[in-house]
């Protein structure tokens, strides 16, 4: 179990249908099993979902009114009508704006735009704003990614003259609006095969009506629409993402283009990652704290300046986000516990100066945290609360609220998320009624919610040809969601804060011989103390690749992790070990004193360097000592195992750092160090000059011949004259392990074995064993 959720593995699969799969496809199993697990179990339908293609797209007058939206348009363009694409505030809105401004425009036609504001206009058809449309002479209003629920605002346009072409994807209300066409991929009676459409992909649609053929230039737009809105990625929405990404990493548009520069993304290798957690998040910014139509701006200009200005803006608003989202939650989060010292189940928590554009965030983040529906509210200019809501799915959000309805002055939303709008006098009621409804009481607040990995992996499996694998899936999203990995297998782990400022976020460097796998944990920091206590026996994430200064590194983004078992951790616990053997860096300078020393060459060198730090050789510690640092490596065990035994320890952390780790690691057979003999001794005249060109003869390194010379010489079958190799004229037959030189290498070796190489976990029990 992980230290925030409860993990299954997933289904069990048949082990011969996997076989004949990789056998038809030519697939890594690993890979079959992943696509069995998504329901594809035919070489065919592999084949489609692992190619998708433009040929893919369906027919966009399969969509319901399309012939009626595009007839109305046209009639817009040809006449020279004043229209205008009402839009919204979130990157699926921006997009869908662009895609059919931009259409429109290549037909020859003139077409405004206009994206509401959060705050004054709210999220689609507003009334007094539809007003100020009509008097502004509009005589076609298109929207996207909203209208279906202006029922109000759109009878008003019905009733002067003025036509509204609505082109949505949201949940349909019982009685549709009046327009001349509603082109939406859930109409009722109608069957379209895609119809998890984001507002994107409508527009999109829309467009390649319009311009009767597939609009490539537009996919990128089509493509940031979909994977920020977090629709299903099956069928038509795959390929959209995968054309639009394509058309990015080869015609990138300029806008894009700056933004990833600022995000110090690489075009060449963009994914649909990089639009979730870079390029979404600073247009969404965009109108949660300042105007969503810069975002038009930005994606439609061709003007590199302008582009330029405005992706430095969008991402100081972007870091402006973050900053408060930080802020209000730490407060929101210390309201939330208080709240649930007092047995609350249901959090109402309210702030009348935090910003309004980010509540829900901070409430996604608050059930995260605390596994509790989370209702976040502030006040807004009218003297209104006003505020989000996120729930899980063991309560339905929506239609908890719902008795309250006729008591909020604006309520909208669906079971997960909800919006409202109500007075600041009622909020502290409504958070005591809302905890007595009975489906809130037998709310049963789960600490470990149920999750599911896709594949146990060990570490050693973990390479660049795995993730190449994996990334035949791509790409990732909602409904194709990235592999979850459980990786363990690893020697050693080491566990620290992400930066040196904050504590947010979790860095874990897991260790298997010489390879280091980079594991980040975003919001994870919180868990680091008891990680840090009980020791890490498995993470759980999935994988990436990090191009941070044009230098790819493969990466696990942390989902979360799995401690030590109890019996594994009372052992760690009775002695208190702390390994630091792979720590690349130590900050000495700050680290306690107690800094113990193997040898005394080592301690002289540190001392120079370190004078403030309090050091001891081995040989000569103090009385009592209850906690150090063994910093070098001893010669061998023997000299390890004396310090365990000589002192209770409360704390010993294990370093073990050497500047000469090949003396730790030389392995020489039996055979090699016959073969070298041998060949010393069917040679005459060789000398110390001519041991680089025997070693590469004989595929030795310098280190390994110059050992084995030392051992002839130890054992007198060969001796040296003036830096001339020579064979004795008598030989002993003696075993090479009368040699001192080879002895010392056997303890060397040893240490190597026990204390470097080791799992962590199986080195305290040997020490404990030991010191018995």
């Amino acid at each position: 179990m992980g230290l925030l959720y409860r993990w299954n593995a997933q289904q069990v699969l048949n082990s011969e249908q996997i076989k004949q799969l990789c056998q038809s496809t030519k697939l890594s199993a690993p890979v079959i099993q992943l696509l069995l697990q998504r329901g594809l179990d035919t070489p065919a339908k592999i084949k489609q979902f692992l190619n998708p293609n433009l040929s893919q797209l369906h027919d966009p007058y399969l969509l319901h009114d399309m012939s009626s939206a595009v007839r109305r348009i046209n009639q817009a363009i040809t006449q020279h009508e004043k229209m205008i694409i009402y839009g919204d505030y979130d990157a699926d809105g921006i997009t869908s704006t662009v895609i059919l401004k931009t259409a429109i425009e290549q037909l020859g036609g003139q077409v405004d735009y206009y994206l509401p504001d959060r705050f004054t206009d709210g999220y689609g058809p507003n009334l007094s704003r539809y007003q100020k449309l009509g008097a502004a002479g509009y005589q076609l209003i298109i929207t996207v990614d909203n209208g279906v629920s202006g029922m109000a605002a759109l009878s008003w346009a019905r009733d002067q003259g003025i036509d509204v072409v609505v082109t949505d994807h949201h949940k349909l209300p019982p009685q549709l609006p009046p327009a001349v066409a509603i082109v939406h991929p859930q109409y009722p009676q109608t069957a379209y095969p895609c119809p998890d459409l984001c507002g994107a992909g409508v527009a999109f649609k829309v467009a390649t009506a319009l311009l009767q053929r597939i609009p490539v230039e537009l996919l990128d737009l089509a493509a940031i629409g979909t994977i920020a809105d977090v629709v299903d990625l099956v069928d038509e929405n795959r390929v959209l993402v995968a054309g639009g990404l394509q058309q990015i990493q080869q015609h990138p548009r300029l806008g894009i283009k700056q933004l990833a520069q600022k995000a110090h993304l690489q075009i060449a290798n963009f994914s649909e990652e990089d639009i979730g957690f870079q390029i979404a998040p600073r247009l969404n910014a965009l109108g949660r704290l300042d105007q969503a139509a810069k975002g038009v701006e930005l994606l439609a200009s061709t003007d590199e300046s302008t582009t330029h200005a405005l992706a430095q803006e969008i991402d100081h608003i972007n870091q402006k986000r973050k900053q408060l989202c930080q802020e209000v939650y730490e407060q929101a989060l210390v309201m939330a516990n208080a709240q649930i010292q007092t047995g609350a189940k249901f959090l109402v928590i309210f702030d009348p100066n935090w910003h309004q554009g980010i509540l829900g965030i901070v409430a996604g983040r608050i059930l995260q945290q605390t596994k509790r529906p989370t209702l976040v509210l502030t006040q807004n200019a009218q003297g209104q609360a006003v505020g989000s809501g996120r729930s899980e799915s063991n309560l339905d959000l929506y239609a908890t609220l719902a008795p309250w309805k006729e008591k909020f002055l604006a309520f909208g939303g669906h079971a997960q998320a909800c919006g409202l709008t109500m007075e600041v006098s009622a909020v502290a009621d409504l958070q005591i009624q809302v905890n007595q409804l009975p489906n809130v009481q037998q709310l049963k607040i789960t600490q470990f919610p149920r999750q599911s990995y896709d594949l146990a992996l060990d570490i050693a499996q973990i390479n660049l040809d795995l993730y190449q694998q994996l990334r035949q899936l791509a790409p990732f999203g909602h409904a194709n969601a990235q592999p979850v990995l459980r990786i363990t297998g690893f020697q050693t782990s080491r566990v620290q804060y992400l930066g040196k400022k904050a504590h947010t976020h979790l860095k874990i460097n897991l260790w298997h011989q010489q390879q280091c796998l980079e594991a980040i944990g975003f919001n994870l920091g919180s868990q680091l103390p008891v990680i840090q206590k009980l020791g890490l026996n498995a993470v759980y994430g999935t994988l990436l690749i990090n191009h941070w200064h044009n230098r790819p590194r493969l990466q696990v983004n942390l989902s979360d992790v799995e401690i030590l078992q109890q019996q594994q951790v009372a052992l760690i616990q009775h002695q208190r070990f702390r390994d630091w053997r792979n720590f690349a860096e130590i900050e000495f300078n700050q680290y306690p004193d107690n800094l113990i020393f193997f040898h005394q060459k080592n301690l002289r060198q540190f001392q120079k360097k370190y004078p403030q730090s309090k050091c001891y050789w081995s040989q000569q510690l103090p009385k009592a000592l209850t906690s150090g640092m063994l910093v070098d490596r001893p010669a061998n065990l023997t000299e390890f195992l004396t310090i365990c035994r000589q002192f209770q320890w409360d704390q010993l952390d294990l370093s073990f750092r050497t500047q000469y780790p090949q003396y730790y690691q030389l392995q020489l057979s039996k055979d090699q160090t016959q073969e070298c003999l041998k060949y010393f001794w069917a040679h005459h005249d060789l000398t110390e000059n001519d041991l680089p060109a025997i070693a590469a003869y004989l595929g030795l390194t310098d280190l390994e011949i110059r050992v084995l010379l030392n051992m002839f010489v130890e054992l007198k079958f060969i001796k040296i004259n003036q830096g001339v190799l020579q064979r004795p004229l008598v030989v002993n037959k003696v075993p090479f392990s009368q040699s001192s030189t080879y002895r010392q290498l056997q303890l060397l070796k040893e240490v190597q074995t026990r204390l470097i190489e080791s799992k962590f976990t199986d080195l305290v029990q040997w020490i404990v064993q030991s010191s018995k």
